[in-house]
């Protein structure tokens, strides 16, 4: 895993409502106080950056696609909702539950699904012990999760899915690209010394590298992830294979 740090994000500058740690991983208290802003500076997912909103419509597309409209999904940890905004929008049929720790985020997307599909709480005691789900997925929920973390939640999922089909899948925007060709191994190594800059400029209190924000993975370290989660038969890829950006790996 590789460490990752952010300054800001739906263009709302962290420092505005929080003091910045580059050493403690973005909480709960961090994520409220990110929220109350959000909602003051926005009203609507139209608001939003175009590509930003490109991207979810294009997560909600690939889901939908590899589930069927016949399916029960389960999003865990949704936050804002918007793939599951236009999931619903898509298909309104579809057998769509959310969750999420608090609800903080909810605002807009809470209004679109009825309470019993609404989950909030921490899996697996959240979820109904009556329904199995043909897919639980994780959406940009990884980076924020260290990998022991991340490897009991998605065992704890396990049970809750269908016999013989159903499926667990992570969707990340976090994805550590490995350099293949001598052109990628040149960027990578120049990435590594402004990444080794930063950090001596933040340990010797010249300018912070920002809010610890969570970890990106490779390929390889998402597939251990899975093993080590009991999972099996696993497939991964990309939403879209010629940007590389939205990785995506499934098990059953």
């Amino acid at each position: 895993m590789r460490r990752m740090y952010q300054t800001e994000w739906q263009g709302i500058q962290f420092s505005d409502f929080s003091q910045l740690s580059s050493k403690s991983l973005a909480g709960p208290e961090f994520y409220q106080a990110f929220y109350e802003e959000f909602f003051k500076r926005y009203q609507d997912w139209g608001q939003l950056s175009a590509s930003w909103r490109k991207g979810k419509k294009r997560c909600a597309e690939f889901v939908l696609g590899r589930s069927g409209l016949d399916s029960k999904i389960l999003s865990i940890g949704c936050g804002l909702g918007a793939m599951e905004h236009y999931m619903h929008g898509q298909a309104p049929e579809a057998s769509l539950f959310i969750h999420e720790v608090a609800p903080s985020a909810w605002r807009w997307i809470g209004a679109e699904f009825p309470e019993e599909r609404k989950l909030l709480g921490h899996i697996p005691a959240c979820l109904p012990g009556d329904t199995k789900f043909d897919l639980a997925y994780l959406a940009a929920v990884d980076y924020a999760l260290d990998d022991d973390i991340l490897v009991g939640l998605l065992a704890a999922i396990r049970p809750f899915l269908i016999d013989m089909g159903g499926q667990g899948m992570l969707i990340s925007a976090s994805f550590q690209d490995t350099p293949a060709t001598l052109k990628d191994r040149a960027i990578f190594l120049a990435r590594e010394v402004k990444t080794l800059a930063a950090a001596a400029m933040d340990i010797c209190g010249v300018r912070s590298r920002g809010q610890f924000w969570g970890w990106s993975r490779t390929q390889e370290e998402y597939q251990s992830v899975m093993r080590r989660a009991g999972y099996g038969d696993i497939e991964d890829g990309f939403i879209d294979f010629d940007k590389r950006a939205q990785y995506w790996i499934a098990g059953r």
